[in-house]
Order: C-alpha cells, then structure tokens, then sequence
C-alpha cells in the first residue's frame, strides 16, 4: 500500500544513513552534534521497542482478535 510508512524500517533506514554522515563529516561542528544527537534518539526507540515486544511475549501477550 504505498503512502504507509513502517516505522522500524523508517528508523533503520536513518540510522544508516545517519551513521554514514558521521563518517563523512569532520571532528566538530554543529552538523555533528546534531546528528549525533538524532542517532542517540533513535537507537533508544529501537532499543525501546525490542523491549516492549520481548515483554510482550514473555507476560502472555495475545494477539488481538479480527
């Protein structure tokens, strides 16, 4: 379905290319440390939501009914 966007996979995306930039930019700047800001974020909202999802699972989480 196109316009839908999968968050994790929006997330992962940016990682990456937030990773490559860091690569590429030099020591300091404020470019930097935005971006370095931006990764931090988003690597604690993968790592939140791995967490939910083996809470879920190990607290007897069901699957919603259709």
């Amino acid at each position: 379905m196109p316009g839908v966007i999968d968050g994790r996979a929006w997330l992962l995306a940016r990682r990456d290319h937030l990773r490559e930039l860091l690569a590429a930019l030099p020591g300091d700047g404020d470019q930097r440390v935005a971006a370095e800001a931006e990764l931090a974020t988003i690597e604690r909202e993968l790592g939140a939501h791995r967490r939910s999802w083996r809470r879920w699972f190990l607290w007897g989480g069901r699957v919603p009914e259709q």
